[in-house]
């Protein structure tokens, strides 16, 4: 008898998360350099230095003090003096004002005593030694803070917000305990040639003087299976003991991070399809009917982040670009597609994402000076040296770091582009282009996804794009004369 076959089919299983949890690691997201607000003081104090007494003073001071009283005699008996070393030892301490001698008899002073701590038989004296230092406090906690030259960028960059402006104003009231606090961390600047032994004796006056900043870097730091969701990384800043003193600094800037959180936006699916439009060869796999498969592209993504190769042409990021492993790989497909074009490369355009605080990192100066060296190398090469500018295409007024990182920031008062899209285009050269949103949950940190590429078809793509947008952000004669240049000879290659 022969069996009819089963309509019943194993079903496959559903993946609940993101990814699998044993492919789960940390991802991190996103580098922040934020600015903290600082201000220095003269401290006017005195230092005490615990030193010894001679070794016949101290044995001397240990015997009255256990005797209470004695004669001369019975002290020069017992240590077998003459008169000649008893008038000696006797001379120090009587002018020192440890011990009093009536009658030949021998007590301690008051001062005497006090050179004997509770529970020591090792008398002790102090020198004390008047002191004027500047130093540091930040405005949040008043931890010590190290003044430094700061860059324009560095000073544009986001100031971490003073929730309670009474305590600033009260700052100097409170540095009296804070400098107590910190003294044994100030001491070697103060005085390198400072012992042990030294002690702070007292604070006598505390005057406010210039304000500065300084910079704390904020790594945000989630997981394969909950990208949405960071923790704060400070440990670029100050080890995890240090930052201990530094707590209320760490609660400012999780408000911070908190304000960072958004929600999924209507045009995300948008931004989703422009890197689909980008890169269709590319992205072929993890597309539908119904525009990019975002999870299962998110999965690859984390799961098979590769290496740069000739023959890797595309290659998937997540994360922000500025992190070290996509700032890497960013580099690299610039140096491929710079090393193949055969065009003096065009200016350095950068479509910024519309997310809190994008670009409030040193890394984006570094990377645009980076690549603005690589590119005027090729040009060099090709025998037409000319100035390489950063452009950044804005939606709205530019940030203040915006203006300090790039040459020119053109704006529009319009959406051109997805708000979550970002693009960054060397025309001829190469291509990165990432969609910020949050992923696996409707709001929360957003997570750039998309690719870096040297392939000619995705860089002429997107020339072409930037060229049809272009009129919106009034690029000028110039600048719109060598992006159309750039797009006519990607095409006729």
């Amino acid at each position: 008898m022969t069996e009819k076959p089963s309509n019943k089919h194993t079903a496959r299983p559903v993946r609940e998360g993101l990814i699998e949890e044993n492919e789960d690691g940390s991802l991190t997201l996103v580098i922040h350099d934020l600015t903290l607000p600082c201000r220095s003081f003269l401290v006017e104090h005195k230092v005490a230095e615990v030193g010894k007494v001679s070794v016949t003073a101290e044995f001397l001071l240990r015997f009255v003090r256990t005797m209470g009283t004695c004669t001369e005699d019975a002290v020069q008996a017992f240590f077998g003096y003459n008169r000649r070393e008893m008038a000696y030892v006797l001379n120090e301490v009587e002018e020192a004002d440890y011990i009093r001698r009536v009658d030949g008899r021998l007590t301690l002073t008051t001062t005497g005593h006090t050179l004997f701590r509770p529970g020591s038989d090792e008398p002790l004296i102090y020198e004390v030694e008047r002191k004027t230092t500047r130093v540091g406090f930040d405005l949040i906690s008043l931890a010590p803070a190290v003044k430094r030259y700061l860059s324009y960028f560095e000073a544009n960059l986001p100031e971490l917000p003073l929730e309670n402006q009474e305590q600033v104003s009260s700052a100097t009231d409170r540095v009296p305990a804070s400098f107590r606090r910190f003294f044994r961390e100030f001491a070697p600047s103060v005085d390198p040639t400072a012992t042990a032994r030294r002690s702070l004796y007292s604070i006598d006056t505390v005057t406010a003087k210039e304000r500065f900043s300084t910079i704390v870097r904020v790594r945000l730091v989630s997981s394969g299976l909950k990208p949405s969701q960071a923790e704060i990384d400070l440990s670029e800043w100050y080890s995890e003991y240090e930052l201990a003193d530094r707590e209320a600094i760490a609660r400012a800037i999780a408000v911070v991070v908190d304000r960072m959180a958004i929600t999924s936006r209507e045009d995300d699916s948008e931004a989703y399809q422009l890197l689909v439009n980008l890169a269709p060869e590319y992205l072929k796999e993890w597309t539908r009917r119904d525009g990019l498969s975002v999870q299962r592209f998110y999965r690859h993504a984390f799961t098979g982040q590769g290496d740069v190769r000739a023959d890797r042409q595309t290659t998937p990021v997540v994360g922000n670009l500025f992190t070290p492993e996509n700032a890497r790989r960013l580099f690299e497909v610039a140096s491929y597609g710079l090393r193949r074009t055969k065009q003096v490369a065009a200016p350095i355009f950068w479509v910024v994402p519309q997310v809190p605080l994008w670009g409030s990192t040193v890394i984006l100066s570094e990377v645009i000076d980076q690549l603005r060296d690589r590119v005027l190398r090729t040009n060099h090469d090709l025998t037409t040296p000319q100035p390489v500018e950063a452009v950044a295409l804005t939606v709205g007024r530019p940030e203040r770091w915006l203006k300090e990182a790039f040459d020119h920031c053109h704006q529009s008062e319009v959406r051109v582009f997805p708000n979550g899209f970002e693009m960054l285009l060397v025309p001829g050269a190469f291509v990165a282009a990432t969609v910020h949103a949050p992923i696996g949950q409707h709001s929360g940190l957003s997570v750039p996804l998309g690719f870096v590429s040297f392939d000619e078809r995705v860089v002429a793509r997107a020339t072409d794009l930037l060229e049809t947008m272009s009129s919106s952000f009034r690029l000028g004669e110039a600048l719109n004369r060598r992006l159309a240049a750039s797009a006519v000879l990607l095409s006729e290659e």
